[in-house]
């Protein structure tokens, strides 16, 4: 019986990384804008919380816990790499878009540009802020720092992307009025 209470348990902690597989697919793309490396993130970051489930002592951390294995796979990349590697993805320029789909993309495209230029350590904790939606506790748990220096990374990281978007407003360059958000 009790195999197959574990057989489930481990049925559904494979469900629940399955889940969440997308999200961190997400925050690995914003980090390094490369779309085979954030799948390659995202799937050693799957594969290492599945053999080290055993370590997982609260299922309500989960998030945190699996957020923390993707971080230390994205600065063992860059470890390897060199931290001055340029990071790019090609996008398929051929498909087609309406007007205000262009518009759009266009929009995301100058937010993503701007987020790109971020410093690192800015750039992931605004990408786990805005993009993951982690509390301040949880973005300190995860990128191992105190919750003063999240809140001080994230104000200067806000403040950069909103000097970069409006000076993009100013030169005509960015159509819409930047709204906050949160």
């Amino acid at each position: 019986m009790r195999k197959i209470k574990n057989l489930f348990a481990a049925t559904r902690l494979k469900q629940e990384f399955a889940n969440r597989r997308g999200k961190l697919y997400r925050v690995a793309y914003s980090w390094c804008h490369n779309k085979s490396l954030a799948d390659d993130l995202a799937q050693e970051t799957m594969l290492k919380a599945l053999k080290k489930a055993d370590s997982l002592r609260d299922q309500a951390t989960l998030d945190t816990w699996l957020y923390r294995i993707l971080l230390n796979n994205w600065h063992d990349y860059l470890r390897v790499q060199g931290r001055n590697v340029e990071l790019y993805d090609v996008g398929d320029e051929n498909q087609p878009e309406h007007a205000d789909n262009y518009q759009q993309s266009q929009i995301v495209g100058r937010v993503r540009s701007s987020v790109e230029r971020l410093p690192m350590s800015l750039r992931e904790v605004v990408t786990l802020a805005d993009f993951a939606g982690f509390s301040y506790a949880e973005i300190a748990e995860i990128v191992d720092i105190p919750i003063g220096t999240v809140m001080s990374r994230l104000h200067r990281a806000r403040q950069n992307l909103k000097e970069q978007l409006l000076d993009l407003a100013g030169e005509g360059k960015l159509p819409v009025r930047l709204m906050r958000v949160k």
